[in-house]
C-alpha cells in the first residue's frame, strides 16, 4: 500500500489543499493587504489572554486552535508582542512553574473591548467585503479539515478507498468551480 498508485495521488491532493490553504493565509492569491496583520495580531494575542494566563507558547497554540488551524503566528512575532503590550501595561507578568506567563490587566480589557468595537465599527461602515480571510475564514477551516482526512486516507486507507477519495475530491472541485460560474 506504501507504494500505491492512488497514495501518489492522494498526496499530491493534500499537498495541493494544503498549498491553497498556506497561500490563502500568507498573502497570496490576491488577498495582499488583507492578510493578518499586526492589529490583527494584537486583538488576537489580548483576546487569548482574557481568559487565563499563558505562556507565550501557549499564546501560540490558542491563536492556532481559535482560528482552526488557519492562522499560527511566529514566536518572533508574538514575543516581542507579548513584551510590548506589558511595556504598555495591557499586559501583566508573572512566573509559574519556571514559565513567564502573561494576563490581560484591567487596562488591557479596556483597551482590547475598545479595539474589538473599532473593528466591528469598520466592519460595518466598510461592508464592500473586501477582506478575503475575514469572509472565508469558514472555507480555510473546511479546506484544512479536508487535507486533515486526506492524509488519514493516505495513510492508512486501502487502494480502494484512497481511489475512492481522489474521485470524490475531484467530484467537489467541479462542483465549487461550478459554483463560481452562476450568475
Amino acid at each position: 500500500m506504501a507504494n500505491s498508485p492512488m497514495k501518489f495521488d492522494v498526496s499530491e491532493m493534500i499537498d495541493g489543499i494544503r498549498g491553497m490553504v498556506s497561500s490563502a493565509i500568507s498573502g497570496a492569491n490576491r488577498m495582499g493587504p488583507n492578510s493578518p496583520t499586526d492589529k490583527n495580531l494584537r486583538i488576537a494575542v489580548m483576546s487569548v489572554l482574557k481568559g487565563d494566563a499563558k505562556s507565550g507558547k501557549e499564546v501560540i497554540q490558542a491563536i492556532q486552535l481559535a482560528s482552526g488551524g488557519s492562522w499560527v503566528p511566529s514566536a518572533s512575532s508574538v514575543y516581542p508582542l507579548l513584551e510590548e503590550l506589558t511595556d504598555e501595561g495591557l499586559l501583566s507578568t508573572k512566573i509559574e512553574k519556571e514559565l513567564r506567563v502573561y494576563s490581560l490587566s484591567k487596562t488591557g480589557k479596556t483597551a482590547l473591548t475598545d479595539e474589538l468595537a473599532k473593528v466591528e465599527e469598520k466592519k460595518t461602515s466598510n461592508s464592500s467585503g473586501n477582506n478575503w480571510l475575514e469572509l472565508n475564514t469558514t472555507n480555510l477551516k473546511a479546506g484544512a479539515k479536508l487535507a486533515q482526512a486526506l492524509t488519514q486516507v493516505a495513510q492508512h486507507g486501502t487502494a480502494d478507498q484512497q481511489k475512492r477519495a481522489a474521485d470524490l475530491v475531484d467530484e467537489t472541485r467541479r462542483k465549487i468551480y461550478a459554483i463560481l460560474a452562476e450568475d
